[in-house]
């Protein structure tokens, strides 16, 4: 007989392309999965996956009936939620964060989770972009709050904010606030890691000035690399709403340069195949989490 969990498991294998990888995320048995679909399979007395060499596709009958799974597994969770909203928006959510945003409004969407989604667990991985779109893809995050955009026809893509970079320092380092190019030289460039697109815009500029040989300092952590400007090693660049009581202190300075990287743009970006009422609900408090923090800063 036909049930939701036989049409979820036929859903997540058609998505992942793997009886382990369904399994492992509808956290049960690679045997329990592979009873669900021919139990399926049999009910609807088609074969719905071709699985050859440790390789699974679907059929031509499976392209046409997974639409029709989703769209069921999609009203049986809209159902649930008219019917007990609190349980149906529950479970764990695993969300990826680039460490920018730690510094800046992901505590209001996190207190916003809280009070809005009661019964949801969050799971945070905070990590670069790089390795971030890599979960994602990987269904290990739901959504990825990140440098984005991710360039893959199966995500969906959000602009939620940008910020500006500024090349900063001690006050005690340079003479005044001014940057010449000999000052980029004669200090360590503190940036973001070698795989972030603010490192390679960065190097790039840098090659290309004749006669200047620039020293790069590359830190995954953002919060180690307010740390070593602070104390003076190198000139950094930096968004300023992640130093603002560093500036208020006059610990550190904006540098008056002639060149600056471009703007981080965040986005928030997600796989809703098959659809989940609580992704969607979390995507839309990412906005109202950033609005929050711009009006009370």
């Amino acid at each position: 007989m036909l049930n939701l969990k036989q049409l979820e498991t036929f859903v997540w294998i058609a998505n992942l392309a793997s009886f382990r990888k369904a399994a492992e995320h509808l956290c049960t048995t690679q045997p329990a999965i592979s009873t669900r679909i021919a139990n399926l399979e049999q009910t609807l007395n088609t074969t719905l996956f071709y699985r050859e060499g440790g390789m699974v596709s679907l059929t031509a009958k499976g392209r046409e009936l997974l639409p029709l799974a989703e769209k069921i597994l999609a009203h049986a969770e809209q159902l649930q939620y008219k019917a007990d909203a609190a349980q149906a928006l529950s479970g764990v959510l695993r969300i990826g964060v680039s460490e920018t945003l730690v510094h800046t409004w992901l505590p209001d969407y996190l207190k916003l989770i809280h009070q809005q989604l009661p019964n949801v667990e969050v799971e945070l991985i905070v990590d670069a972009t790089v390795n971030l779109r890599k979960e994602l893809l990987a269904r290990n995050v739901d959504i990825a709050l990140l440098m984005g955009p991710i360039s893959e026809p199966s995500v969906i893509n959000r602009v939620i904010c940008e910020y500006p970079l500024y090349w900063v320092a001690s006050r005690d380092l340079l003479d005044g606030p001014e940057a010449r190019q000999e000052d980029f030289a004669q200090w360590p460039l503190i940036t973001y890691a070698r795989n972030t697109a603010p490192y390679h815009e960065i190097s790039r500029h840098f090659k290309q000035q004749q006669g200047l040989t620039v020293c790069f300092y590359s830190a995954s952590s953002l919060s180690a690399s307010v740390r070593l400007v602070e104390k003076g090693v190198g000139i950094a660049s930096l968004p300023k709403e992640v130093i603002g009581e560093q500036l208020d202190s006059g610990r550190l300075v904006l540098l008056d340069a002639d060149w600056q990287p471009s703007p981080l743009r965040f986005t928030v970006s997600y796989i809703n195949a098959p659809a989940s009422l609580l992704i969607e609900q979390a995507v839309e408090l990412v906005g109202e989490a950033r609005d929050n923090h711009e009006t009370t800063r």
